[in-house]
């Protein structure tokens, strides 16, 4: 029950904040916050995920973070945010599997629009959609 909770709020987060990136190239700020402080309150009230292991999912979220500084937002401080929030229900290494699975979709369909010159190299694509299909992808399989 706790788990279907969890999954249930990531593809709420995701769907909307996807839904504002596809359109606007942004991530809601105010959803970030208030799924924060959900998930935050999710764990404590059913236990599921250890204090290291939120952390560390978190963690993942604070180098994406470091990266889009260094990168001067090569990734965006949203996907950062964004990351920072998934960790917190997801943990470490669903959030990396989050990020590997929408990393691996976006550029196979961004290398496919880049080959029928579709996509420019220097476009600007938004990462959260990809997220959300990669989550919805590994719910089902």
């Amino acid at each position: 029950m706790e788990e279907k909770i969890i999954k249930s709020a990531v593809f709420l987060l995701l769907l909307i904040n996807g839904i504002l990136d596809w359109r606007k190239g942004e991530v809601s700020l105010w959803s970030l916050g208030i799924f924060g402080a959900a998930g935050i309150g999710l764990n404590v009230w059913f236990g599921c995920r250890s204090f290291w292991e939120t952390a560390g999912g978190a963690g993942l979220g604070i180098l994406l973070l470091l990266t889009a500084f260094l990168t001067r937002e090569a990734i965006g401080f949203g996907d950062g945010f964004l990351f920072c929030v998934t960790g917190i229900y997801l943990g470490f290494w669903e959030n990396l599997n989050l990020l590997f699975s929408g990393a691996v979709l976006s550029a196979v369909i961004l290398g496919a629009g880049i080959l029928t010159k579709r996509v420019r190299l220097k476009d600007r694509v938004p990462l959260v959609p990809f997220l959300l299909l990669g989550f919805l992808g590994r719910l089902f399989i």
